[in-house]
């Protein structure tokens, strides 16, 4: 599909998004069911034990958001080129609301099915319990030298009660930071090895 070069009316605008919204939600939910049927079978995990592993990774990801704005240019892309067949706006948002409505058993449901298992193959729970995991250890590892730096710089033992712990508090604070631009980047790391 070509990339969407017409722009519609307000008002059809708003019923692709509204559309996209409560569909692509459909088309995740059943993603999910397969994604989830997948992974019980390989590791032999409980159902429980998955769902648990899913919601984390839910919690962490704006994959809702994404699913929706990829059916949105999806959509728009299909009745642009419905449009240049000679439909009319609303003809084009008709048949592509129709072709696209999950489990419609058309092409475009096919392609959107496929678009959204692949939400859920790329990705693996236990990835995002190692991002978790390299976070807090960056974090506490951040906390526990920048600490100990401003505690030493700040005068130490003698000097803490007087003016040394403020000097220990920035440099937990800067550790802190320091230990969240690691855990970004190794996040970013795992990310880019899964593509």
């Amino acid at each position: 599909m070509e990339e969407a070069s017409m722009s519609f009316s307000r008002e059809i605008q708003e019923r692709i998004n509204r559309f996209a919204k409560e569909q692509s939600q459909n088309y995740l939910q059943d993603a999910e069911m397969t994604y989830m049927e997948k992974l019980r079978k390989k590791s032999g995990q409980t159902k429980r034990k998955i769902d648990k592993q899913l919601s984390k990774f839910k919690g962490r990801s704006n994959q809702g958001r994404e699913a929706q704005d990829d059916m949105i240019l999806y959509m728009s892309d299909y009745m642009n080129d419905l449009m240049s067949q000679g439909l009319t706006e609303q003809e084009a948002f008709n048949k592509a609301s129709e072709e696209m409505k999950f489990a419609s058993n058309s092409e475009q449901s096919e392609d959107l099915n496929e678009r959204f298992q692949q939400y859920y193959e790329t990705r693996d729970p236990a990835d995002y319990e190692a991002i978790g995991l390299f976070y807090g250890g960056f974090l506490f590892l951040g906390l526990g030298i920048g600490g100990l730096i401003g505690f030493l710089t700040g005068g130490g033992y003698e000097a803490f009660f007087d003016r040394g712990w403020i000097d220990t508090a920035i440099g937990a604070g800067i550790g802190i930071i320091i230990g969240i631009g690691l855990g970004q980047i190794t996040n970013a790391i795992i990310a880019l090895k899964k593509r």
